[in-house]
């Protein structure tokens, strides 16, 4: 090395010191005469890289012959196209040799980071040309890998097939989906690359292409199972070997459910999943998304399937508060102390500031304006410009801030290859990075950084502004002192607590913790907030007393109700107490209390299931992650029938512990159930039916079990259900009526006497974990002492010859619920035959002259023997009036009429319908049915079990009265005195005396 050659070049670099150093190391290992003889201008380029960088020196010094490329003007001058790494991708991945390819990808993209990092230090390129090419970079170096690992999984696992829509054999595509900058194409040299893996559809593996009919029988791998394994191969090539020899940093976090989601999803699985529980920093996300690798058609319909959920038509301006807050945790729990101002991405005015701007304003506005949707950063500031919704002003403010802050972060990453963001506070080291950014020294850099941050963080706080005057000033004492104890309990006085001394004991720990004093200052400033909306939700002492108001509901025919708007709690003790329990189980309040202050909503939600459900509460105590579940997605809006619960049920087929699985997805899906009901996301009606769908499916899911137990090709019984289930009309802490029946050819029925004892022991069998559905099958032929299965003829002769007219009675409700289709079809042919009492096609003993008379002598049994004595005001269900009215009258007119309906709404509207019933009688039946329906939902909800009586306790009776709507007992009382006179008026004018 000629030193006369480098010395002026030396002494005008951005460090001359660290410049002279690299050169000394690298001519060492390099020959510099070629240089040293020519122009220069490559000699400056060189001086440029060794001055940047200790990585750049280093790669340089490994591959000599690589500094001819990285010093040449002209050539640098060019920017390089996609086209031409495609085709060294091509070369490479057909090498035969799999270390060789592999190392070769490598090298490539190392060689192409060299590349640029010498056009960026040229100045040669513009920032969005730089960023570009670092994306390329990466994205040909993931689809070489792919490339190269996918042939050899498909070779020693066949290649993934599915089912298209005219189930004709697919082959299944993957691709990679880039998010962040990467998806941006605003990658720099140190990114973590964050990905999404995605394959068309579920299906298999085959060795050999499956034809129409090839049976799964021959699949090798699930499609899910292949892929995972796919991802997780390219993970492993793609970063295993250290980013500096090329290799990239993958995160998968962002993927849905993050680290505890599934690595790889079928595109129907992240429709559902966004559809459903997406969340708003998720929209953020998906805003960048693009494919990287792999089938890009595929990734096209992926951008097409999110496209509703990233850039929604409507969305409210909550979101900013949202991003703001995200925003202040980042600066809170990831900037270090002390690197507010030094650290370029996350600090004040720093690139993700600008980033949030450009990115909320997106979110809020193209879903109605599409020309404002991009995926990079500079575009979307020229666009939101363009449609006024910045200030032209301020979007050439943040698009300067955003180039030079990039340009700095460039600069720090370059150095080490490192992933950092933040200045160093080595004098010589900014002295460096001040002359690499084209400034004199750290001071005149510190002033230019200076100008540009604060200009983006004024614009920040205008788009993110937050006005204190807003918000609603805080109603309590300052201090628990002894002072202001009186204060409090006057406050907890007037909203109703029963018991203010222990009310106010319990508030306190609310807003200071247990043993008071163990929460942060902020964690208290945010129980504050809640404890004000905990208090908005009791009723003052002063509050007149109210009449049943308007419902709201899905059915707009829906007539005066319970249980509606607005909602007032009916027990703030109680739900005072459930709440300390709830928080201690919890662990964490801080993070709690945070989260129900960004999501007011859920707070409440808890605060009404304690109030509503005795039950639902105690299961949300023991499972506090529960309701977190339920409300981070759409879970709660979602109508599930029969059949999609139980497809969700199958997914557990290979449980070892079927018992704990049935139960725990029965304790999932009844809190996701009882909080649709409390927060009136279904109105009783679909409450009930919903609680019908999930037993019909939890009673398919045990036969299932106990049929594959057993070996069986199909199911062995039908399971037939009468009562509420048959009616599908089930409400809180019923049983489930049912008998079990078998096919008439069936040759062994000892077995299935057994089988059927299986199936109830997985559903009713109590465990730590409790019980799914108690089963009732007394009301099988002979009771107690008969077969608990027995055959469809063996019960029709039954029927036909001994059976008692209640037991003709009770087959108006059957419904084949589970098992055997065909013997279910026919056993419900059976008992429309049997109840056809207007037209007996079957000769039936139990049907003789007075049946009716009959019907009415049991009913007024029942009201003798079940009302507890002097207390026939509260028996809403078996009193005079009561729902048991009802009911009985409903099977009278199917018997006396022969139509063959189980379910005691939709059999009383076509009474009405067939003329059965005046139009003011039928009115004035089915909309007191239904609120004596809805009060016994209510009540029954409350405990989980056979509530028939209205407590006679003043307080208790109180309490049930606001949870119906109401703000005293008396006119509760007496709407409910009304509701069944009307009743039985009509009862007794359809029914002869008893």
């Amino acid at each position: 090395m000629d030193p006369r050659r480098w010395k002026s070049l030396l002494g005008d670099a951005p460090d001359p010191r660290r410049a002279t150093h690299h050169l000394q190391i690298l001519a060492e290992a390099a020959d510099l005469a070629p240089l040293e003889a020519g122009p220069p201008e490559p000699r400056q380029l060189l001086i440029n890289l060794l001055a940047a960088s200790r990585w750049l020196t280093s790669l340089l010094r490994q591959h000599p012959d690589w500094i001819a490329e990285a010093t040449d003007p002209d050539a640098l001058r060019q920017p390089r196209r996609r086209q031409g790494l495609d085709r060294e991708i091509d070369t490479l991945t057909a090498l035969p040799d799999r270390t060789a390819a592999l190392d070769g990808l490598h090298r490539l993209r190392q060689r192409e980071l060299l590349r640029i990092a010498a056009r960026d230090l040229a100045r040669v390129a513009p920032l969005p040309e730089i960023l570009l090419e670092l994306s390329n970079a990466a994205d040909v170096f993931l689809e070489g890998i792919l490339r190269r690992i996918t042939p050899e999984l498909t070779e020693r696992w066949g290649s993934p097939w599915h089912h298209d829509p005219d189930q004709r054999w697919t082959q299944t595509a993957f691709c990679v989906l880039g998010m962040g900058k990467l998806g941006g194409q605003e990658l720099n040299y140190s990114s973590d690359v964050d990905l999404l893996f995605l394959y068309t559809d579920e299906g298999y593996s085959f060795r050999t292409p499956p034809k129409q009919r090839t049976s799964t029988s021959s699949a090798v791998l699930s499609n899910h199972a292949f892929f995972k394994r796919l991802a997780e191969a390219l993970i492993h090539e793609a970063s295993s070997r250290g980013v500096d020899v090329g290799a990239l940093r993958i995160d998968m976090r962002l993927r849905p459910e993050g680290d505890a989601g599934p690595l790889v999803r079928s595109l129907d699985s992240y429709e559902n999943f966004y559809a459903e529980w997406g969340q708003s920093w998720e929209r953020m996300m998906l805003l960048k998304a693009r494919g990287v690798a792999g089938s890009l058609s595929l990734a096209g319909e992926f951008i097409e399937v999110i496209h509703p959920f990233r850039y929604p038509r409507a969305l409210g301006e909550g979101i900013l508060h949202e991003m703001a807050a995200m925003k202040a945790r980042l600066e809170q729990e990831i900037v270090r102390p002390g690197e507010l101002d030094r650290n370029v991405k996350l600090g004040r005015g720093g690139i993700r500031e600008i980033e949030f701007i450009a990115q909320s304003l997106q979110v809020l506005h193209a879903g109605r304006n599409p020309f404002l949707q991009s995926h990079q950063t500079l575009p979307a500031l020229n666009k939101l410009a363009h449609y006024q919704l910045l200030p032209e002003a301020d979007a050439h403010a943040l698009s300067d801030a955003y180039r030079l802050l990039r340009d700095v972060e460039h600069r720090l990453q370059m150095d080490e290859l490192r992933q950092t963001h933040t200045l160093p506070d080595d004098p010589a080291a900014l002295d460096r990075i001040a002359r690499l950014m084209g400034a004199p020294d750290r001071k005149a850099f510190a002033r230019i950084l200076r100008r540009h941050t604060s200009q983006v963080r004024s614009h920040y706080e205008r788009v993110f502004q937050s006005d204190p005057a807003a918000r609603p000033a805080d109603p309590f004492p300052p201090t628990f002192d002894p002072p202001h104890t009186p204060t409090w309990l006057e406050l907890l006085r007037h909203h109703r607590f029963r018991d203010p001394d222990q009310a106010l004991r319990m508030v306190r720990a609310f807003l200071e913790g247990p043993g008071f004093g163990h929460v942060s200052r902020r964690t208290s400033e945010l129980g504050r907030q809640l404890l004000a909306r905990f208090l908005e939700l009791c009723i003052p002492a002063s509050a007149p007393a109210a009449d049943a108001p308007e419902p709201r509901a899905a059915d707009p025919s829906l007539t005066p109700s319970p249980d509606a708007p607005p909602f007032q709690l009916s027990d703030p003790d109680r739900v005072l107490v459930r709440l300390d329990s709830y928080i201690g189980n919890y662990g964490a309040r801080a993070s709690l209390y945070e989260l129900w202050t960004a999501r007011p909503n859920v707070f409440e939600h808890i605060l009404k299931l304690f109030d509503r459900s005795e039950f639902l509460a105690e299961l949300a105590i023991r499972e506090p992650d529960l309701v977190d579940q339920l409300e981070a997605g759409a879970h709660l809006q979602r109508h599930k029938d029969a059949a999609l619960t139980l497809a969700d049920l199958r997914h557990g087929r290979d449980d070892p512990d079927q018992h704990l699985w049935l139960r725990r997805y029965f304790q999932t899906e009844f809190m996701r159930l009882g909080l649709r009901d409390i927060l009136g996301l279904a109105d009783f009606e679909h409450a009930n039916r919903e609680l019908t769908h999930l037993a019909e499916a939890c009673i398919q899911y045990a036969v299932e079990v106990v049929t594959r137990r057993a070996r069986l090709r199909t199911p062995p019984f039908a399971v037939i259900g009468l009562g509420k289930l048959g009616g599908a009309e089930l409400v809180y802490g019923s049983d489930l009526d049912v008998i079990f029946v078998a096919p008439t050819d069936t040759r062994d029925l000892p077995r299935l006497q057994k089988l059927a004892n299986e199936v109830i022991d997985l559903l009713a069998t109590r465990t730590p974990q409790g019980a799914v559905f108690p089963l009732d099958t007394r009301l099988r032929p002979d009771g107690d002492k008969g077969l608990l299965v027995n055959t469809l003829q063996a019960h029709e002769d039954y029927y036909r010859q001994r059976a008692l007219l209640w037991e003709i009675q009770a087959l108006t409700r059957a419904r084949a619920v589970a098992g055997h289709d065909a013997t279910g079809r026919a056993f419900e042919s059976l008992a429309r035959c049997l109840t056809n009492f207007h037209t007996p096609s079957l000769p039936l003993a139990a049907l003789q002259p007075g049946w009716d008379r009959e019907i009415a002598r049991m009913r007024r049994r029942i009201e003798l023997e079940r009302t507890p004595k002097g207390r026939d005001a509260l028996a809403f269900k078996t009193g005079s009036g009561g729902l048991i009215d009802a009911e009985f009258l409903a099977q009278t007119l199917a018997l006396q009429h022969g139509w063959f309906q189980p379910n005691t709404l939709l059999s009383l509207r076509h009474a009405a319908d067939q003329h059965a019933l005046t139009p003011d009688d039928a009115t004035r039946l089915i909309a007191n049915f239904r609120r004596l329906r809805h009060m016994e939902s209510i009540l029954r909800r409350w405990s989980f079990e056979g509530e028939a009586v209205l407590p006679d306790d003043p307080a208790a009776l109180l309490r049930v009265a606001t949870r119906c709507g109401y703000s005293a007992t008396e006119p509760f009382l007496n709407d409910l005195a009304r509701w069944r006179a009307e009743i039985r008026e009509i009862y007794r004018r359809h029914l002869p005396a008893a």
